[in-house]
């Protein structure tokens, strides 16, 4: 199981920024050890679904949209990655298997997903922060 670079990203981007102040795009791509190519295209993508609001002159950046305990992680993930894409199972991408019926990794797997996606589920930004709200900044 592994989450794609702009799914990290997002993710990333999203503990790094709070509501009340924002967060420069170079600042950001330095703190969380981004391409500034992968945060301006990121930052895009999470304000045209609303979790984002960015703002242009020199106090400008991004700022979450709404506070963080109203976002879920889960949210996230499922914005930018496809499902079949964290599942390991071959059945999904050519419809054949000869030991569809006796696979217990099958199994396993889809057990291990449902319980990734139960956990993320469970979380929202205010869990995660890397700055939270009341935290003196580093």
């Amino acid at each position: 199981m592994r989450l794609n670079a702009a799914t990290n990203g997002a993710m990333r981007i999203l503990m790094a920024c709070r509501v009340d102040r924002p967060l420069s795009m170079p600042e950001m791509a330095r703190r969380l050890g981004l391409s500034e190519a992968l945060v301006l295209k990121t930052c895009n993508e999470l304000m045209q679904a609303g979790y984002l609001i960015g703002q242009r002159g020199p106090r400008g950046g991004y700022r979450l949209a709404k506070p963080p305990e109203r976002t879920v992680a889960l949210e996230i993930l499922d914005l930018f990655e496809p499902q079949e894409n964290l599942f390991p199972c071959r059945l999904h991408q050519d419809g054949q298997c000869r030991i569809v019926a006796l696979c217990k990794l099958r199994a396993a797997c889809e057990a291990a997903y449902a319980a990734f996606r139960e956990e993320l589920a469970r979380l929202t930004l205010a869990d995660l922060a890397l700055d939270p709200p009341g935290a003196r900044a580093a």
